[in-house]
C-alpha cells in the first residue's frame, strides 16, 4: 500500500514520498525498505533513520526526518490503524462445522462461523460475521451480536448477552455463579444466582478472565471496556464505558466503576464500593472505600497517590529515626542515673 494511502487510514500527516510502497510494519531490528517502523521514543530517531526502514511513524513533536514519515498526534493510535489495514484479522469461512452441536432452535446467521466441537444450546442467537471458536460452549438463550470473536474454549453460561464486535479470549468464563452464601449454624447455604451478564459493544475480555452473573439483575460491562487476562469480576459489578482493567485484578460483588477508570495490575477491590469516572488505581492497591472521580490512588488501603508517596518516604526514614530514638533514650537513662547518684 502506498504511504500516502496509509497516511489517510492512520489519520496522520504525510511527510516525504507518498508513492513509497509499504508492505509491513516491523520492529526496528527487522526493518527493510518496504517496512514502516514506529518510533515511539524520539531518542531512537537517529537509530531509525540509519536503519533500512522505508518510512517512519513518529509523533508531531518530531519536526522533520531524513526518511519519509507519517506524523501523528497519537502515534500508538496511528500504529493500531496501520496494523489493522496491513494485517487485518483473518476470519474463517462462514458455516457450521459438522462436529459442532447446535440445538434445533438456535439461530446462527448464515455469515457466522461455528468451529469444530463447539456447543450451542437452545435459543442461542449468533449474529452476522461472528466466530464461535472450537470447543466453545454457549448456554441456552444467550445472544451474541455481529462481528464477535469467541476464541476456542470459551464458556458463556445461559441467558447472557454479548453486544457487537466483542472479543473473548480462550479460557474465559462468562456468567458463572457469583460467590454468594448465607451462613447459618455453621452451614454455608448457596444463594442461587438468577441474574445474567451483559457485555456491551466493543468489549475485549482476556484469556482466563471470569465474569460472574448477578444474584438478581445484571452484571454489566460497559461498551469499549478492555479486560486483561486473569481478571475476576464478581456478581452485580457494573463497569462504565471505556474502563481498563489489567491482569490479576479482583473486583468483589456490587462494585460500580465509572467511565474511563483504570485499574492497574493486581488491584483488589472490596464489595459495594464506587470508583468514580476517570479514576486511576495503581498496581497492587487495595480499594477499601469509595474513590472520587479523577483521583489517582495507590497503596493498601488505597489512598491519594501523593499521600501514599509521603508515607513511603517517611517509612524510609524509620530506621534512622529509630536509631536516634534509641540514642536519646540512652542519654535520658544516663541523666536519670546521674541524678539518682
Amino acid at each position: 500500500m502506498k504511504l500516502a494511502e496509509l497516511a489517510r487510514h492512520a489519520r496522520a500527516e504525510l511527510a516525504g514520498e507518498g508513492e513509497l510502497e509499504i508492505e509491513a510494519v516491523t520492529e526496528l531490528a527487522q526493518a527493510h525498505p518496504r517496512a514502516l517502523v514506529l518510533v515511539a521514543d524520539p531518542r531512537r530517531l537517529p537509530e531509525a533513520e540509519a536503519s533500512p526502514a522505508g518510512a517512519l511513524l513518529v509523533g508531531t513533536q518530531v519536526p522533520h526526518t531524513r526518511k519519509p514519515a507519517l506524523r501523528a498526534r497519537n502515534p500508538r493510535a496511528a500504529f493500531a490503524r496501520v496494523l489493522a489495514v496491513l494485517a487485518p484479522p483473518r476470519r474463517p469461512a462462514p458455516g457450521i462445522h459438522p462436529t459442532a452441536v447446535v440445538a434445533s432452535d438456535t439461530e446462527v446467521h448464515p455469515e457466522a462461523t461455528v468451529e469444530p466441537h463447539a456447543v450451542l444450546a437452545g435459543g442461542v442467537v449468533v449474529g452476522a460475521r461472528s466466530v464461535i471458536g472450537a470447543g466453545t460452549v454457549i448456554g441456552a438463550r444467550t445472544r451474541i451480536g455481529v462481528e464477535c470473536v469467541l476464541h476456542p474454549l470459551v464458556t458463556v453460561y445461559a441467558d447472557c448477552a454479548l453486544g457487537d464486535r466483542v472479543i473473548v479470549h480462550s479460557g474465559a468464563v462468562i456468567g458463572s455463579d457469583g460467590f454468594g452464601y448465607a451462613t447459618e449454624d455453621g452451614v454455608h447455604l448457596k444463594i442461587p444466582h438468577l441474574g445474567r451478564v451483559v457485555i456491551e459493544d466493543d468489549v475485549e475480555i482476556g484469556a482466563n478472565a471470569t465474569i460472574d452473573r448477578a444474584t438478581l439483575g445484571e452484571t454489566r460491562i460497559g461498551r469499549g471496556s478492555k479486560i486483561d487476562n486473569l481478571v475476576q469480576i464478581a456478581h452485580n459489578v457494573v463497569l462504565g464505558p471505556g474502563t481498563i482493567i489489567a491482569a490479576l485484578t479482583g473486583i468483589s460483588g456490587s462494585v460500580t466503576i465509572g467511565e474511563g477508570a483504570v485499574l492497574a495490575g493486581q488491584v483488589g477491590v472490596r464489595d459495594h464500593v464506587t470508583i468514580g469516572a476517570g479514576a486511576t488505581v495503581l498496581g497492587r492497591a487495595g480499594v477499601t472505600k469509595d474513590v472520587a472521580p479523577g483521583l489517582v490512588v495507590s497503596g493498601f488501603p488505597a489512598r491519594p497517590h501523593r499521600d501514599e508517596l509521603r508515607i513511603e518516604a517517611a517509612g524510609a526514614l524509620l530506621p534512622e529515626a529509630l536509631e536516634r530514638l534509641r540514642a536519646l533514650e540512652a542519654r535520658v537513662d544516663a541523666l536519670d542515673r546521674r541524678r539518682r547518684e
